[in-house]
């Protein structure tokens, strides 16, 4: 099997290099910023969301280079805008991004000069939302939660590339000018991982087990539409815990603490971390990295970085700050070799 044929190089992806490129500035391609801090986690099974909260902020002045986490959310969000924070909240229970920690994100959001009227948190389904603790609101004045089922869907439905299905975006996501990306770290039983992309891909839109079928290419086809490329700003990930197999649902017997959290523009660059956080803990458990399996091997990084929506493996720049403050390179340790250079590896299912 050469690289050609596992990497989607055809007509469709030629077509979306054309999308217009808005999003990452060029000098942030690549850089993820990892913050470590002890006590993230309470365990692997809940958060401590006052430390959660002072190591974003902090992650989150570094990256900016701001002096106050308002000042740094003003880089990337500006009082005119409309502000969408896509949560994932799949794994309710037990492992989402926690209800308290995006409203901390939604007041940043608020002193970057946003009125509060102007920012909604949202995610797929109810039933998860509320297991995890969201607590839907509408009122005039405040921020509003919501769901796919509260505010609907747009009109117009956009084909996907197969010619066969297509979808239409939740108007959480098309009311926005400004995306701000919020995920936790997991393993995922068809697509490797799951972090920055699949979120706001397949969490956008109506129908997703549609693409499932297809999902080496529909995850980046799907974030390489202007709804999603033309607004992401900011991606968030809790890193305090991750789940490294058995995902992407609630599996509390392979989730562990991790005590990080990571910030980017690049949405690529952080699933290549997302990645190297779930082979990193799979590794501590004598596990195979994730890519190593033919079933799920994450072939959708390298289709999007094809696709010009992040940066290639080779060009990432990784930071980390440890919990003494220490700041250094973070170089990537649990990635396969050949799988990181483009080498797709045996045939599916061999």
């Amino acid at each position: 099997m050469h690289r050609r044929d596992f990497l989607w190089t055809g007509a469709a992806a030629a077509s979306l290099l054309a999308l217009p490129a808005r999003g990452q500035p060029p000098d942030r391609l690549g850089e993820v910023l990892r913050l470590e801090r002890p006590g993230l986690a309470h365990d692997a099974h809940s958060v401590d969301v006052a430390k959660a909260a002072a190591a974003l902020d902090a992650a989150l002045m570094a990256f900016a280079g701001a002096a106050s986490p308002g000042a740094a959310m003003a880089r990337f969000v500006s009082r005119d805008d409309r502000v969408a924070l896509k949560v994932n909240a799949l794994a309710a229970p037990g492992h989402v991004f926690p209800p308290a920690l995006a409203q901390h994100v939604a007041r940043r959001v608020i002193e970057a000069g946003v009125p509060a009227e102007r920012v909604v948190i949202y995610d797929q389904y109810p039933s998860r939302m509320r297991k995890a603790g969201y607590v839907f609101t509408t009122a005039p004045g405040a921020v509003r939660c919501v769901c796919h089922r509260l505010v609907g869907f747009g009109a117009r439905a956009v084909p996907y590339a197969d010619g066969k299905n297509a979808l239409k975006w939740s108007r959480a996501l098309l009311d926005a000018t400004a995306v701000l990306n919020l995920m936790v770290p997991k393993d995922h039983d068809l697509a490797g991982v799951t972090g920055a992309l699949k979120n706001l891909a397949f969490g956008s839109v109506d129908h997703v087990p549609e693409f499932h079928a297809d999902i080496q290419r529909a995850i980046p086809w799907v974030y390489a539409q202007p709804e999603i490329r033309d607004k992401v700003r900011l991606c968030l990930c809790d890193a305090s815990r991750v789940t490294y197999d058995g995902g992407p649902h609630d599996k509390p017997k392979t989730r562990a603490v991790c005590d990080a959290v990571l910030v980017a523009e690049d949405g690529v660059a952080m699933d290549w971390a997302v990645l190297e956080l779930v082979n990193a803990e799979r590794a501590r458990r004598g596990l195979l990295g994730v890519e190593r399996d033919a079933r799920r091997r994450p072939d959708w990084l390298h289709n999007a970085a094809n696709m010009a929506l992040g940066a290639r493996f080779a060009d990432l720049r990784w930071r980390r700050i440890d919990d003494a403050g220490r700041a250094s390179a973070w170089a990537p340790a649990h990635i396969d070799k050949a799988f990181s250079a483009g080498d797709p590896g045996p045939p599916r299912g061999g």
